[in-house]
């Protein structure tokens, strides 16, 4: 006879059934639901991060679940352009090859016996809906599109809500949201408003005093200095002074002077003193896992890459541990993976997905830098740089609340501003149109010419 405990067991997933093909029926039904799925799926992660992507029973997440019930509702837009388009030719064929290597490495983990194997299903998991996402993407209006920008306010939100009721705060996953929004804060700036920059600085500097993380920081400076480069030929001619920039640099010095003077120590410094309490505990302890944190990730990587050549096809399997002895000390969790995407591809899935991730990094950052001309191919460009710095640096793709973001930020920057070299060439020859001309080709004024006839510039203003 079945227990009580396995009747509500039993109850409970039958009503998730339930109520999960409830959603899917009425979103189906209803087209414009898909943005209130997508909605639900991305705004309480930049919010909550780690705590939001941690519900759900394992493997199977609330996240996911408005992911994918978000990408099977738009099935009639996608669908057929899921395999005709173009632009999403290269993309499309390394996804579907690591939905695959990832299923094989999800089932030599079981058989390994290696524990939560199933977890690693999104390292194919989640390229499949980047490049379902960027497919529907590309049938959106303009309009349609940069109405959500708003979004890019919110990991900033994030960060004071989490110190505000005191729940835990993951750094990295803090710190490609304010990626992200930092790429498009340049944008905004160029434009002339610069409400983004600001409030994206903000939240980075309450990130580095509270997480009192380096990687984060790093990540969010690259992604802003990449943006910024590769937007140098976008910026107005008109000559004005850079009020916010000098603004923040003249606090900056005069916050260090008045510290310095005042006889405190740094690591009481309101912005970054979390940081450098970190350092100066890192160099008063030089046994500790921060102050050899490069030579432990460097440790990891090696014994990473050493098992995975036992291996080279189909990897070491979903969810086998990476012990690691670091100075006669387990420093690193076991059940931690070698902090580097890129090489835990190639440990968990095999040499080929590892390839195939890295060339489609490399294929969208050339991309969007070919196209830097356009302001948001700059600002994917500046994107796509800071997924790779968190990437290259901490455990992205292979957690819920950072990989789902991190792909979708690559397949967007892959699709949506990939300008044959032909057009590219031409376009760049042509006369720029002025206002009036751009609006009767339908373009924004202030927003900056198409990126392709017919392709909408996703966020061009922010």
């Amino acid at each position: 006879m079945t227990s009580p405990s396995d009747t509500e067991l039993l109850l409970l997933c039958v009503f998730a059934v339930v109520c999960t093909a409830a959603v899917l029926v009425v979103s189906i039904c209803v087209q414009s639901t898909v943005w209130l799925l997508w909605g639900l799926c991305l705004l309480p992660l930049f919010l909550f991060g780690r705590t939001y992507a941690a519900v759900g029973i394992s493997p199977v997440y609330l996240l996911d679940l408005f992911a994918v019930i978000a990408s099977i509702s738009a099935v009639g837009v996608w669908g057929p352009r899921a395999f005709s388009e173009q632009r999403m030719r290269g993309f499309r064929g390394a996804a579907l090859l690591l939905a695959v290597l990832a299923a094989l490495a999800v089932y030599r983990g079981l058989e390994a016996g290696y524990s939560d194997p199933l977890k690693g299903g999104i390292l194919g998991l989640y390229p499949v809906l980047g490049w379902l996402a960027a497919t529907w993407m590309l049938t959106r209006s303009e309009w349609e599109l940069t109405r959500w920008r708003w979004i890019l306010f919110v990991p900033t939100l994030g960060v004071f809500l989490n110190a505000a009721l005191g729940m835990p705060i993951t750094p990295a996953a803090s710190g490609l949201y304010l990626v992200i929004a930092s790429a498009f804060s340049i944008q905004l700036h160029h434009l002339g408003d610069s409400r983004l920059l600001v409030w994206t600085l903000v939240g980075t500097a309450a990130l580095t005093a509270i997480g009192s993380k380096r990687g984060p920081l790093l990540a969010v400076v690259a992604a802003m200095l990449a943006t910024a480069i590769a937007s140098r030929s976008n910026r107005r001619r008109v000559k004005r002074l850079p009020f916010v920039s000098l603004t923040l640099v003249t606090m900056g010095v005069l916050g260090a002077i008045g510290l310095s003077m005042s006889g405190e120590r740094l690591s009481e410094a309101p912005v970054v003193g979390g940081l450098i309490a970190r350092v100066e505990a890192s160099a008063e302890n030089p046994d500790s896992e921060s102050a050899n944190n490069v030579e432990l990730r460097l440790l990891m990587w090696k014994e990473a890459l050493r098992a995975a050549s036992e291996e080279p096809l189909f990897g070491t399997g979903a969810g086998r541990p990476l012990d690691v002895v670091f100075e006669r000390q387990p420093l690193n969790d076991p059940k931690s993976g070698p902090h580097n995407s890129f090489v835990g591809y190639i440990y968990y899935v095999g040499w080929p997905a590892g390839i195939a991730v890295i060339l489609i990094v490399g294929v969208t950052l050339r991309r969007t830098w070919r196209a830097r001309h356009h302001l948001v191919a700059a600002s994917w460009f500046g994107a796509t740089v800071g997924v790779c710095v968190t990437a290259f640096t901490n455990v992205a793709f292979e957690t819920t609340y950072i990989g789902l973001p991190s792909w979708l930020v690559i397949a967007g920057a892959y699709s949506l501003v990939g300008v044959p070299r032909g057009e590219e060439t031409a376009e760049r020859r042509e006369p720029k149109p002025s206002v009036q001309q751009g609006s009767e080709q339908g373009a924004v004024p202030g927003r900056g010419p198409r990126i392709l006839p017919g392709v909408p510039t996703v966020c061009s203003r922010g």
